[in-house]
């Protein structure tokens, strides 16, 4: 169902059985025969040697599009070489599941934010500081050491790079964190009245923080 988005000029992430949701390699693909189902990927290097990954057998496919995450089951077929590059025929074994919507991708960070509460009579109260530790567009988990209640809400300055989305959110969920943290507490901030074009803003950099992060991981 799925299968025809594996078009040649996606990037997959290869999974092994064992590995972290932000392990594997990265790989792009050559060709998709859909007859035969299978696709041709560039053999994934580690450092300057390839990667053997002929003898795993069975993977997993991960594929990141515009709008979805996917996974697909599949298995190594075989070592090719194609116009003097490695390559890897793979076989897919299923019609592939969306596994996460993209507004709901979210992904481990470290940002440090500033906020304010909103009072019931529309005043803000002083800004305090806090740190994003996993966001995506629909929400986040923050740290800070300001003593909040849930269902107050924040009106958040969360910085991405050059640009600074301004969000407002209401505390879900209140946590205390260990002793020998830097932050007393943890909460879960639900977004609500956020434009699109911020939304796209956040899934673009959350997109771009795991793809830095497979890099570092395998080189």
């Amino acid at each position: 169902m799925f299968i025809e988005y594996l078009k040649a000029g996606a990037r997959v992430q290869i999974q092994r059985p064992g590995d972290s949701p932000t392990g594997g390699f990265m790989c792009k693909i050559i060709a998709l025969n859909a007859k035969t189902r299978e696709i041709l990927v560039h053999t994934p290097m580690e450092g300057n040697k390839p990667v053997e990954l002929l003898a795993v057998g069975s993977i997993s496919l991960r594929l990141l599009t515009d709008n979805a995450i996917f996974n697909f089951r599949a298995k190594m077929v075989s070592n090719v070489t194609v116009d003097g590059f490695d390559a890897i025929r793979i076989g897919i074994l299923d019609e592939g599941e969306k596994i996460q919507r993209r507004s709901a991708f979210r992904f481990n960070c470290a940002i440090p934010i500033t906020f304010n509460v909103i009072l019931t009579s529309g005043e803000y109260t002083e800004r305090d500081e806090g740190l994003i530790i996993d966001l995506s567009a629909g929400g986040a988990k923050i740290f800070s050491n300001k003593g909040l209640l849930e269902g107050y809400l924040l009106n958040i300055s969360i910085p991405l790079e050059e640009e600074l989305i301004v969000a407002f959110g209401e505390v879900r969920m209140k946590s205390d964190l260990p002793d020998k943290s830097k932050y007393k507490y943890q909460y879960g901030i639900k977004f609500s009245m956020m434009p699109e074009p911020d939304q796209e803003k956040i899934i673009r950099h959350m997109y771009k923080l795991q793809r830095e992060a497979l890099k570092k991981v395998r080189g």
